[in-house]
């Protein structure tokens, strides 16, 4: 055989060699990825791990319409900061997060599916997780395996009991290994509150990511509509939640010193909310030894004790509804019609009107709101320079 017959000869073994390895290299990364992309999502934690959520709710209210489509006003905007402390074995977890003002603890146990169940002072199991606002961690349910779609049972907190246990359905809508899923839940659950008064969460849908390799929730985009009832009516808003992931990180604080600071302060909400007084002079003394130095954990500390010493902030009443409306005009029930009039022609104009009546007299209102917002008088009072518009408080 001539040289270059060999020489070409060897090239083309060479080649043939290469090709077989490439094939056999792109089928193992092929397999590879299937594999992964059916890994298990399993939430897991470790003792002493620290993940930190941010929370942005969003609330839109529904102005009704008959002659033309329904108006979303502009959101008002609630921001907020969940921390989850691993301090146990099978994902025990204490929840810091502040709420309407408040701050708040919370012992929960994540299952490894992400069902949730709040833990009371004795680390015995309830039968929800804990709401914050109409946020619930049993929004993101996991799947058993490689299911594509599956039927879930949630508790969600923010219902009453009796009515927290619902059937949704969850589907996968991305493999990966940051896999992405949804859950629907029942089209409607409502129920009659304390005060007597109608209330709904209607159309909620929960999208969420979760990031295999940190076995944690990554992002979260959770939808509803909440009807309540008022006086002047019922009142529907449009929420959306978006929760995302900001850190993962240890304390360095000894994890059963922080479940036993939680306990005390699961103690003192308990005895604040039930006006237990007596029992708050031992509860002080646990709560001022606690030696942890977490920042988080001691402003919680230093906000219980000055509860205790001062008596509980009011809380802000609960769903969507705000603490404060502009009055615009006052005048005796018999002129109902011409009031309405005003409230349709305050609608129109994107403000949020109503009508509020007191014994005989019927009081035209904009809101309400949480803050007193100087642009909104501002705003009003460009509009109807006749009119002394004036902050109020709105009544619970």
């Amino acid at each position: 055989m001539l040289p270059h017959m060999a020489f070409a000869a060897r090239i083309k073994n060479h080649a043939a060699t290469a090709a077989v390895i490439a094939a056999l290299l792109v089928a193992a990364l092929g397999v590879t990825a299937f594999v992964l992309a059916l890994r298990p999502s399993r939430l897991h934690f470790d003792v002493g791990q620290l993940i930190t959520y941010h929370l942005r709710t969003e609330i839109s209210e529904v102005i009704e319409n008959p002659e033309r489509k329904d108006q979303d006003l502009p959101p008002m905007v609630q921001e907020s900061e969940l921390h989850l402390i691993c301090v146990g074995p099978d994902n025990t977890m204490v929840m810091l997060a502040n709420h309407d003002g408040r701050d708040q603890v919370s012992l929960l146990t994540l299952a490894a599916n992400g069902a949730t169940r709040e833990l009371d002072a004795a680390s015995r199991p309830s039968d929800s997780g804990r709401a914050v606002g109409f946020f619930d961690f049993n929004l993101m349910p996991l799947p058993p395996g490689s299911e594509q779609v599956w039927n879930v049972d949630v508790a969600y907190a923010v219902l009453p009991p009796g009515k927290r246990s619902l059937q949704g359905k969850a589907r996968r809508t991305r493999s990966g290994n940051s896999p992405e899923f949804q859950l629907k839940l029942p089209a409607s659950v409502e129920w009659i509150g304390d005060d007597q008064r109608y209330r709904q969460v209607r159309d909620l849908t929960s999208q969420y990511r979760f990031n295999t390799s940190k076995g944690v929730i990554e992002e979260a985009v959770i939808r509803c509509v909440a009807g309540y009832e008022r006086p002047e009516g019922r009142r529907r808003h449009k929420l959306r939640m978006t929760l995302t992931l900001v850190s993962i990180g240890r304390i360095s604080d000894d994890p059963d010193q922080v479940r036993n600071l939680a306990i005390a302060g699961i103690d003192a909400q308990g005895a604040l909310a039930a006006g237990r007084k007596e029992r708050l002079a031992a509860i002080t003394q646990r709560l001022t030894a606690a030696t942890v130095q977490d920042p988080r954990l001691r402003a919680l500390t230093q906000s219980l004790l000055g509860e205790i010493r001062n008596g509980p902030r009011p809380r802000q009443p609960s769903g969507p509804q705000g603490l404060w409306a502009v009055h615009l005009a006052t005048g005796p029930a018999d002129l109902r019609a011409d009031a309405q009039r005003f409230v349709d022609n305050l609608t129109g104009q994107g403000f949020r009107a109503y009508l509020a009546a007191q014994g005989q007299t019927l009081s035209v209102l904009v809101g309400p709101y949480y803050d007193r917002d100087p642009a909104v008088i501002r705003s009003l009072s460009q509009r109807f320079p006749q009119q002394r518009v004036t902050w109020v408080e709105v009544k619970p």
